[in-house]
């Protein structure tokens, strides 16, 4: 359903359990609040609440459909609870027995003071964005002198390491491993025949020394002879190709020193590449940077030491501001408190006390102090307070600031008060109402007495369904109702003129 809200005191009523807080949830999930999962046969969840800021219309919207995620939409757009809520805050406030949308955090009571001491903290803001911006440009340029000298010394230890190792090419470790390979094959190349000579012909005893002789033992008559002579020539050929052999290994050029300066050399670049980026490539690009970070450095000091100037400068303004902005929050958070604590008699807190409390170098620390009784101990206002009260002081301080446009939204904000206490809070919802649109669930006629609009939400079951309704009242059905709410559903006569009385009084 769709109700439609006048300017003004309202007042949503009913029996209890019919349904009264259906708004304040509704409310509550329009601002960013949770939902919850459709009942049965119902296929979505959706609320959506339509402000007027200014004269422009600002929708607020979300939905749960059965399955998917909860859905946020700001003026139709799809967007995020929390910019919803950002949203929402700024033109409707909801107050509840157990959550005070408004003073959750001390940011929200630092916004109230500052609202209500027209209290502009854009030099404040500007000068704190002003010392942010050159701190940040102060860090690009290396911090301090000191940071920068430091900085320096650094850089030039790692110039000093790239350029001591000589880069020939960025082929170079390639081009030193494949030769590296060649020379420690040509080494071990030299090694092998050196032994195979050794064994073969190496000294008397060798073994073409022992195969010659016994050769030359074997005689020279017939088939023997033709071998001693065959054999003989075979060892003369064999000790031919050792000689050749012997030639072959004296040729090859297997430079040790050669070998060594290349297994440093690799190590030392493998070194440099582990160290700046994997690749020769990279030492270089990393060598450019280096360089340029240097020069940057050596060419920063004398904008270092102008921007230090301008940041003292800037944190001496800083200091006077901030002095400034916490007197004024001071003398403002002073006045609220003396004409807050006025009003606390009206909302039923007759022996409560409150203050608001002070501190930080712009008086940003803020909090507000409460005590329910003489005697009590005091204390930060969402930790002492009860829900009841928490509601009660929202309301004298909407009374005392009290601004146009501002949607305010109060659940059963009269919870355990009666007689003339009752009476108190319906007249001062009605004075909030003279310059805002005000909204209360209440279950006190004296309270509904005195709203200037009515809606009264009803519980129906037929075939097994429950449906609520919500509906405004005429001004000829207010009586019935609000007698309803004296004396119940039996209504007597008496019930009905003393709600005609309430009615006809000053609202």
């Amino acid at each position: 359903s769709t109700l439609d809200f006048s300017d003004g005191f309202t007042v949503i009523t009913g029996e209890t359990g019919a349904g009264k807080t259906l708004l304040v949830d509704a409310l509550t999930l329009c601002l960013g609040g949770d939902a919850r999962s459709p009942r049965r046969g119902s296929e979505m969840v959706a609320a959506a609440v339509f402000l007027d800021a200014n004269g422009s219309e600002i929708s607020l919207q979300r939905s749960l459909t059965s399955g998917s995620r909860l859905k946020s939409a700001l003026n139709g757009i799809p967007t995020s609870s929390e910019a919803l809520r950002a949203t929402g805050d700024q033109l409707l406030a909801l107050h509840g027995q157990h959550d005070s949308l408004q003073l959750k955090s001390r940011s929200d009571v630092l916004s109230l003071v500052d609202s209500f001491g027209s209290i502009d903290t854009a030099t404040l803001n500007d000068l704190r964005h002003g010392l942010s911006t050159l701190r940040s440009e102060q860090s690009r340029l290396g911090g301090s002198e000191e940071d920068r000298s430091k900085e320096r010394e650094f850089i030039d230890f790692q110039l000093r390491e790239i350029e001591s190792a000589n880069i020939v090419s960025v082929d170079e470790l390639e081009n030193s491993v494949e030769e590296l390979i060649i020379l420690t094959s040509v080494r071990e190349q030299q090694g092998t025949i050196a032994t195979l000579v050794e064994l073969a012909d190496g000294d008397e005893d060798s073994l073409l020394d022992r195969l010659g002789s016994g050769v030359a033992s074997l005689g020279t008559v017939g088939a023997v002879g033709e071998a001693k002579t065959s054999l003989s020539e075979a060892i003369g050929h064999f000790r031919s190709i050792l000689r050749e052999l012997r030639d072959v290994a004296d040729n090859l050029e297997a430079d040790n020193e050669r070998i060594d300066y290349l297994n440093g050399r690799v190590e030392q670049i493998r070194a440099l590449n582990r160290k700046y980026g994997g690749s020769l490539e990279s030492v270089e690009r990393e060598f450019v940077v280096l360089t340029e970070r240097k020069e940057f450095l050596d060419s920063a000091t004398s904008r270092s030491l102008i921007i230090q100037d301008e940041i003292d400068a800037l944190e001496q303004q800083l200091v006077r501001e901030s002095a400034r902005i916490r007197s004024l929050r001071t003398t403002t958070a002073n006045r609220l408190t003396h004409l807050v604590q006025e009003q606390l008699v009206r909302v039923a807190l007759p022996n409560a006390q409150m203050s608001i409390e002070i501190d930080g170098e712009d008086g940003s620390d803020i909090d507000i102090q409460f005590r329910p009784n003489p005697g009590a101990s005091a204390g930060s206002l969402q930790a002492i307070a009860s829900g009841g009260e928490l509601s009660r002081i929202l309301l004298a301080l909407s009374l005392v600031t009290a601004s146009d446009g501002l949607v305010t939204v109060f659940d059963e904000i009269d919870a355990g008060v009666g007689g003339n206490v009752a009476q108190s809070i319906g007249e001062c919802l009605a004075d909030l109402g003279r310059n805002r649109q005000v909204i209360a669930v209440t279950h006190l006629a004296t309270v509904a007495a005195k709203a200037q609009h009515h809606f009264v939400v009803e519980k129906t079951v037929s075939e097994g369904q429950t449906t609520t309704l919500v509906r405004r009242l005429s001004d000829d059905e207010r009586p019935a109702e609000v007698a309803r709410m004296l004396a119940g559903d039996g209504a007597v006569s008496e019930a009905l003129a003393l709600a005609r009385q309430l009615l006809s009084g000053p609202s």
